[in-house]
């Protein structure tokens, strides 16, 4: 299997991850890892001496049930040409999966989405909502760390509520 597309599809999985953090949680399906990674956007720009490879322009990454839409997608790699980070930007960047059979799908948005291979950290920041089944955390600032998976929550400068906010629909209002 290609290199590039392996560690693709471990931020995928990672980011996944982090979204499961609302109240509901959740893996996402296994097939979504077996399925093609499917990445179209209006442009892509490569350094291959920065390492650096840039999908702008109406970004649609589609895995299986997985999609993220931004307005750019940009992929760092090492000196090995390993893919070290991921960046999608946007206004927001949106995320969407179903994390198991008959699960409802997840929804995370943020102005950023980051993801260090290297250091295994997953940073949401700006405006950032997950919302899965209807409950709905809202945030300025996510950092997830996989390896311990513990996250912190903050308003960081994303939202002007200066709280972390969190609504659990009560249960005869909740979606199947």
């Amino acid at each position: 299997m290609n290199p590039s597309l392996t560690l693709r599809m471990r931020f995928i999985r990672l980011l996944t991850w982090m979204l499961l953090l609302s109240p509901v949680a959740a893996f996402a399906l296994p097939e979504d890892r077996n399925q093609s990674l499917r990445i179209a956007a209006d442009k892509q720009e490569v350094d291959l001496k920065q390492g650096v490879v840039v999908y702008s322009g109406n970004v649609i990454l589609v895995q299986g049930t997985l999609e993220i839409r931004a307005q750019k997608i940009r992929v760092h790699k090492d000196k090995n040409q390993a893919e070290e980070s991921f960046t999608a930007e946007g206004s927001p960047a949106r995320y969407q999966q179903q994390p198991e059979a008959g699960k409802p799908i997840i929804h995370a948005e943020a102005s950023t989405i980051h993801y260090n291979a290297r250091t295994e950290q997953l940073t949401l920041d700006k405006n950032v909502s997950i919302e899965q089944n209807g409950t709905v955390t809202k945030a300025g600032h996510v950092d997830y760390d996989i390896k311990s998976q513990t996250a912190k929550f903050s308003m960081g400068n994303g939202n002007n509520s200066g709280r972390v906010e969190t609504v659990i629909p009560a249960k005869n209002e909740q979606k199947e």
